[in-house]
Formats: structure tokens, C-alpha cells, sequence
């Protein structure tokens, strides 16, 4: 093999397995209907992200963007608030699906965060649909800094996910 064909085959094999270059570092980079996200470009808005009624979609584009896991903040295994709410660090699905809430402000006991094919039922969309920062029974809507901002296309894709049955999709 001579040099040149041998540099070739070095430069392609280098390239394997290599991390993907960013895509953003600012909202202004991505689509003017899309924002970026921890160096990815997501479709909607911060106030209101592109949500598909699946768990992926949920899990990347709402939960792990607005619920404060990849910060130091809110459901983030090193928050100092986490103790009130759940963890999102880790498997998100298990902590959410069939998982009882702890909801230590209010009066309600007995609640689970998704119930699967019931949303009515579902923790989770109550504490989204709560404005009120500290409810007697369900305690302070989310997300905590504006409780009840959540926008409604995104409560209606969380909503068809869980009547769905709330598959790990």
C-alpha cells in the first residue's frame, strides 16, 4: 500500500466512531421555529417544544429540556429540591410510569405520576395543568418558576401519550 492510499485509510478509520459535530451553540442558530438544546437544534419553542404523543419525544424535547435534568436544578439527581418531587436522573420512563408521587405539599395521597391509559388519573398532568404555586391538595403547579405555563399542544401530546397507555416509545 503506498503512503497516499495508506493516509487515506488513516483519515477514514479516524472518523469512525467520533462524536458528531454541534449543531447549535445559540437559539439564533437553529430554525426560527426551533431553539437549541444542549448543543442540538429542537423543533418549537422553550415555552413550547414540538412534542409527538410518544415518550421519546416527551423525554428529549420537555422533560429533559424544561424539568431541570441536565442543570443543577428541579428534578436533576444533585438538586437540592428533588427531595420534594421525583428524580429524573437515570431510567426517567420508571421513574415516571405506574411510580407513585411523593407530594409532600398537599393533601392528596395515593396519586401516581402516569397512569397508563389514564390521564384524567395521571399526576404528572395534574401538577402541569396546576397555576396556583402552592394548591392545598396537589401543592405547587410546574413547572415551579411558572406554574401552569406549560402550552396546550404539549399537555395534549403528554395527554394522547398516557391514553395511549404510555408505551416506552
Amino acid at each position: 500500500m503506498d503512503r497516499a492510499c495508506a493516509l487515506c485509510l488513516l483519515a477514514v478509520i479516524g472518523c469512525i466512531g467520533q462524536a458528531a459535530p454541534v449543531d447549535c451553540a445559540i437559539d439564533s442558530d437553529c430554525a426560527p421555529s426551533g431553539f437549541c438544546v444542549a448543543g442540538a437544534c429542537l423543533a418549537g419553542t422553550r415555552a413550547c417544544p414540538s412534542l409527538q404523543p410518544t415518550f421519546s419525544s416527551i423525554d428529549r424535547s420537555f422533560i429533559q429540556v424544561g424539568c431541570g435534568v441536565s442543570q443543577r436544578n428541579c428534578h436533576a439527581a444533585d438538586s437540592a429540591v428533588v427531595g420534594s418531587g421525583p428524580s429524573f436522573a437515570g431510567d426517567v420512563y420508571r421513574a415516571l410510569v405506574n411510580a407513585p408521587a411523593a407530594n409532600r405539599l398537599g393533601s392528596a395521597r395515593g396519586l401516581v405520576l402516569v397512569r397508563p391509559g389514564d390521564p384524567e388519573n395521571s399526576f404528572l398532568l395534574v401538577k402541569l395543568r396546576l397555576a396556583s404555586a402552592l394548591d392545598p391538595q396537589y401543592g405547587g403547579g410546574q413547572p415551579a418558576s411558572a406554574p401552569g405555563s406549560t402550552c396546550a399542544e404539549d399537555l395534549a401530546a403528554i395527554e394522547q401519550w398516557i391514553r395511549a397507555g404510555a408505551p416506552d416509545d
